[in-house]
């Protein structure tokens, strides 16, 4: 059986030792890289010493000091890359960046993590989850990007954002923990109007049958009010319904609009309910 080095599981992604001699002397040597490449006096000297560096880079690569990273050699950037002041780069594991990226200034990709419990991070033990980064990718300053990620083809995040999960191709991301906020489309002749009313009929159609759905809970309900002798109209139940409603939209431009169709399908439902008890229902 061959016994693998600390270096080897650390690229494996498994569990290690930092303090492994090998691995001091490999981050050792990227310090003294790191301070040769910050104090070079040209951009052209600093891109070929991190050609030099880096595990990998395309013919283009400019980046403004001061640049930190643990290894180097765990680094592959494509073509056409440009990073602002101050990025930092935990590679442990791979960091992996397509062409044409761009960079703002401080942000920081971490591969590096720790175990959670408290008995095996003391003991030294550590270990690192890749990050793949696509092309045409656009990260805003002060972004922080977590092991594990993958980012897809020309996305853009916002500004400060904390990405902790993956993300497709063509979105624009934001917040703590990141989210989508925007898609990016691709360059097209406008819909016509009878494709998108075929659209919406087909949404109809689905709305309709969940509709139907919902109609036969709301009568199972009003049953089972009257059978209890509960009132119909419960004001807390409806303001946590929209309040659920609320929360759960990814287009908050739509709020108002959707909250005021959901507060119009409680009343007719309420309604509802109350012709089933023998109730008058005013308009």
């Amino acid at each position: 059986m061959t016994i693998r080095t600390e270096k080897e599981k650390m690229i494996a992604g498994e569990l290690y030792f930092a303090n492994d001699p090998e691995l001091v002397a490999d981050r050792q040597y990227a310090r003294s890289q790191s301070t040769i490449i910050n104090q070079a006096e040209t951009a052209e000297l600093r891109s070929q010493l991190l050609k030099e560096t880096f595990g990998k880079t395309g013919e283009k690569i400019y980046m403004e000091p001061t640049i930190n990273f643990d290894y180097g050699y765990n680094i592959r950037v494509g073509e056409n890359f440009y990073a602002n002041y101050n990025c930092t780069f935990l590679d442990v594991s791979t960091i992996e960046i397509g062409d044409n990226c761009m960079f703002a200034p401080n942000v920081q990709l971490y591969t590096a993590t720790h175990p959670l419990h408290p008995v095996k991070r003391n003991s030294g033990l550590e270990y690192a989850k890749p990050i793949k980064i696509g092309h045409n990718v656009w990260l805003g300053g002060g972004v922080i990007i977590t092991p594990s990620v993958t980012l897809g083809n020309n996305v853009v995040v916002g500004a400060g954002s904390v990405v902790t999960k993956s993300f497709p191709d063509n979105v624009v991301i934001a917040g703590n923990p990141a989210r989508v906020i925007k898609k990016i489309l691709e360059d097209q002749q406008p819909e016509k109007l009878e494709d998108l009313r075929q659209t919406i009929d087909q949404i109809d159609q689905q709305i309709v049958k969940l509709l139907e759905k919902r109609m036969d809970t709301v009568t199972k309900i009003g049953e089972t009010k009257q059978a209890s002798k509960k009132a119909v109209y419960d004001e807390k139940r409806e303001q946590e319904v929209l309040e659920k409603i609320a929360s759960r939209l990814e287009n908050t431009k739509y709020k108002e609009t959707i909250t005021a169709t959901y507060i119009d399908l409680m009343k007719h439902s309420r309604d509802y309910q109350n012709e089933l008890n023998g109730e008058k229902v005013d308009d």
